[in-house]
């Protein structure tokens, strides 16, 4: 999947066009277990968990050819990491039913909802500050405030082929 974001403030004023080459294991919602993952061997540079979710799932370099949603959640291109001040971290994941569906609970996420990233030995704590829905286009608007700290997960839109949904937090 190719995908452009689009980093917005509040104010709706683009400052970010950058190319993307987005790549979009939990029991499905009937609670019938998740396909088996085939085995790969994967070098983790972090984690993302969120807990309500009973989500826990590494991430790789964005070098690696794994970083890519048909094996892991996705590090987009142009994302900054999470000890960068003010940066936004950006994840891709695929939902649905697939052995790689790891995005395929967010959508009973809540404004308030936390998530941890574990990157370099360090925790950083993040809260769910609003969910946006917008239209499969290949492109995506982040709007968040360039004041803080963000973490914004994107995937398809449960049980809707046609939007895609972004969760933007804010580090706490």
């Amino acid at each position: 999947m190719n995908l452009k974001l689009y980093e917005q403030q509040e104010a709706m004023d683009t400052t970010t066009d950058e190319n993307l080459n987005a790549l979009t294991n939990v029991p499905n919602q009937e609670g019938n277990p998740a396909p088996q993952q085939p085995t790969y061997h994967y070098d983790y540079i972090g984690y993302l968990t969120i807990s309500k979710l009973g989500l826990k799932q590494g991430f790789v370099s964005p070098n690696s050819r794994y970083n890519n949603v048909d094996y892991n959640i996705a590090i987009a291109e142009g994302s900054t990491f999470p000890d960068k001040e003010k940066g936004n971290f950006i994840l891709m994941g695929h939902s649905g039913y697939g052995y790689n569906s790891y995005f395929a609970s967010l959508h009973r996420l809540e404004i308030g909802d936390k998530a941890t990233v574990t990157y370099k030995n360090k925790k950083y704590t993040y809260q769910l500050v609003k969910i946006d829905m917008q239209d499969k286009t290949g492109k995506v608007a982040i709007f968040r405030d360039f004041d803080k700290t963000c973490l914004t997960l994107i995937t398809c839109t449960y049980e809707d082929e046609f939007h895609q949904s972004i969760y933007i937090f804010e580090k706490v």
